[in-house]
């Protein structure tokens, strides 16, 4: 995945990342993506490290020596997949709300009816547009391929549904001191922290497909040509549960220096090696006052303070 690793040559119309030449095509017709692509990247690699700071796998992509990831279909690899087309798509939706893509602008307004106590207005995150350019970048559109492109092209999908799925309504209020005799409401996606909580919970219960299921497709291949149905509004999405193939491996030869959270969490994080104690010794302000007891110049003592740190041998 482009977004995710820093692998490959650098400098075309999408700019901050390798990208193939469908991609830097794309970059190139639509001014403002390829800096957002770039803060999918920072989002996709920050809070994936944050949801696995403390497992073995914390989101590197070598396994081990030059093996990697994206050699295999893992559990990690469909998470990987999931979190970057997720960032893609919200970062593409708030870039276009924003003003800062030059084919997009304010999501699609919804009709006011008679029975509401608010009225729509403000400006959307532009999620359909989102969706749009991520499938396309990401070439999830296609209907035929091997057993591991279509589980991939699911897993992308489940991220982009982990995305709209939080999407929400904020309001802010209208009136005299705060009366809120009439409040306006526009559609707003979560914090992206939210989606990539989401997205651990579904790679926690990930399902790996036996060698006789391992085809994604709805149906045959003569069927896959027909145009697609719109999905109606009340109906489940079939994209919630994240497929992989292969069993992972241990990423015990990553975990060396590691820092763990606890000794019980180092038990599993460090494999079996055992874990050093380090003493850290912070100062901090405390005891803090009032000079004089008047407003408003603060004095403060100093405090140290020792913490334990444990690190894997």
């Amino acid at each position: 995945m482009a977004v995710f690793t820093s692998q490959g040559q650098v400098g075309g119309p999408c700019r901050y990342m390798p990208a193939t030449r469908r991609q830097n095509h794309q970059c190139r017709k639509e001014t403002g993506l390829p800096a957002t692509l770039s803060e999918a990247r920072r989002l996709a690699t920050t809070h994936c490290e944050d949801q696995f700071r403390y497992d073995r796998w914390n989101c590197s992509i070598e396994t081990r020596g030059k093996r990697n990831i994206f050699k295999k279909l893992y559990k990690e690899t469909a998470f990987v997949h999931a979190l970057t087309a997720a960032a893609m798509t919200h970062s593409v939706a708030r870039a276009c709300a924003e003003g800062r893509m030059t084919k997009c602008s304010c999501g699609p307004s919804k009709q006011n009816r008679m029975d509401q106590d608010f009225q729509w207005g403000g400006c959307n995150d532009n999620l359909k547009h989102g969706k749009r350019v991520t499938r396309k970048f990401l070439d999830l559109r296609g209907g035929d391929g091997d057993e591991v492109t279509e589980i991939l092209r699911h897993d992308s999908e489940v991220g982009i549904e982990a995305v709209s799925t939080l999407m929400m309504d904020k309001c802010k209020c209208h009136g005299v001191s705060g009366s809120c005799s009439m409040k306006t409401c526009w559609k707003k996606m979560a914090d992206f922290n939210a989606t990539a909580t989401l997205l651990r919970q579904k790679y926690n219960q990930a399902i790996r497909k036996a060698p006789n299921q391992r085809t994604m497709r709805q149906a045959p291949s003569s069927r896959m040509k027909k145009p697609k149905q719109r999905r109606k509004k009340h109906e489940q999405s079939q994209y919630t549960t994240l497929y992989y193939l292969d069993s992972s491996p241990t990423y015990c030869s990553v975990t060396k220096d590691r820092q763990c959270l606890h000794p019980d969490n180092c038990a599993n994080l460090c494999c079996g090696r055992g874990y050093t104690t380090r003493v850290f010794k912070q100062v901090e302000n405390c005891r803090c006052r009032f000079s004089n007891g008047l407003c408003c110049q603060l004095i403060c003592d100093y405090c140290q303070r020792f913490e334990d740190k444990y690190f894997c041998k």
